[in-house]
């Protein structure tokens, strides 16, 4: 009993760790866009020293928690940014990537020592890149075409953020997950790591697998009354219509019923139907993609920047959080924005 109540704590004391650690990061801006190498950590320190299906909860826990004290009320109906699905969902790959490297590495990092540094430095590389990889999987599945320049594109784009992400998470395991793991790894008794890889593995898929469905289903609720207050997704638009304006090319694509929701990924077939390009970068701070090319005119040329317009009005939304209605008439114009004016 006394050692439930001593897991238990400990699995709190983890949760709270990663909750608060997301939240002051992004809260109080120490870092230059959201990450959350905290979680990560703490989920592998939860599978290094923990029960393998209690330790795969602490991510989930953790986001939720931190969703909820940052402001974005997933559960609640606001409108949610689908890329959830997949940063929920990177963080049970990581878990189950660690519950599978654990039993390997933890001998290696039972001690302070410079090997042991090494180790944790490359686990913790190793796990924040399957995250990277996975979620912007996730960005180019639900931004981009579906083509294999784009996909590139999106990694391409993403190395920066990778880059920096790597660097945080081997200090955060250096600093944090290698003295948290050596030092309870001395208070635990060395039969709890006899454990074969295959005990391991048939103790943790299951409760992976649970794990994996309730981020699922904790997106059910808000994911509906997106698609009840927007039209958002699984509707078809009717009678759809976009022009692209440009100094000597313009486009015009008339009267198109699309599954294609927001004006980004409207844009993006449009692109596909006549074969030109579009370039694009994702702001964190905006939470949307803005569009920086169009058929190889690019923003800043001579003072104007890619604008769009819906029926006429200008957008002060960006182009991948508008949704569109039936009969809306997209306008993109290559021009001078009246804040340069």
């Amino acid at each position: 009993m006394k050692k439930i109540v001593q897991h238990f704590l400990f699995f709190c004391a983890l949760v709270l760790f990663a909750a608060l650690g997301r939240y002051l990061l992004v809260s109080i801006g120490l870092q230059p866009f959201p990450n959350f190498e905290v979680v990560t950590v703490a989920a592998f320190i939860g599978m290094m020293l923990l029960d393998v299906r209690v330790a795969l909860f602490i991510p989930l826990v953790a986001m939720v928690c931190s969703d909820i004290l940052i402001g974005n009320l997933i559960f609640v109906g606001e409108k949610m940014n689908q890329i959830v699905m997949f940063t929920y969902s990177g963080f049970t790959l990581v878990a189950l990537g660690g519950m599978s490297i654990g039993r390997t590495v933890k001998p290696y990092v039972s001690s302070i020592k410079i090997s042991s540094v090494f180790c944790i430095a490359g686990t913790g590389a190793l796990l924040v890149f399957l995250y990277d990889v996975w979620t912007n999987f996730g960005w180019w599945y639900l931004m981009y075409p579906h083509t294999g320049d784009s996909l590139a594109t999106v990694y391409v784009l993403g190395v920066p953020f990778m880059i920096y992400h790597l660097i945080s998470g081997v200090v955060t395991f250096v600093c944090v997950g290698l003295p948290a793991i050596s030092y309870f790894s001395t208070k635990q008794p060395r039969a709890a790591s006899n454990r074969s890889t295959r005990e391991i593995w048939r103790r943790g898929v299951p409760v992976g697998v649970v794990v994996f469905l309730l981020v699922l289903v904790s997106l059910t609720g808000c994911v509906s009354t997106s698609v009840k207050e927007q039209g958002a997704l699984g509707e078809t638009i009717h009678n759809a219509s976009m022009e692209i304006i440009a100094p000597g090319w313009n486009v015009v694509y008339r009267n198109v019923t699309t599954m294609n929701m927001t004006v980004a990924s409207f844009l993006f077939e449009c692109a596909d139907h006549y074969d030109f390009s579009v370039k694009s970068n994702y702001w964190q701070g905006y939470k949307s993609l803005f569009v920086e090319e169009i058929n190889g005119i690019k923003n800043g040329a001579e003072g104007s920047y890619w604008q769009y317009y819906v029926n006429g009005e200008y957008a002060n939304t960006g182009c991948s959080n508008y949704y569109l209605k039936d009969n809306d008439v997209v306008s993109w114009r290559f021009e001078s924005p009246e804040w340069g004016t």
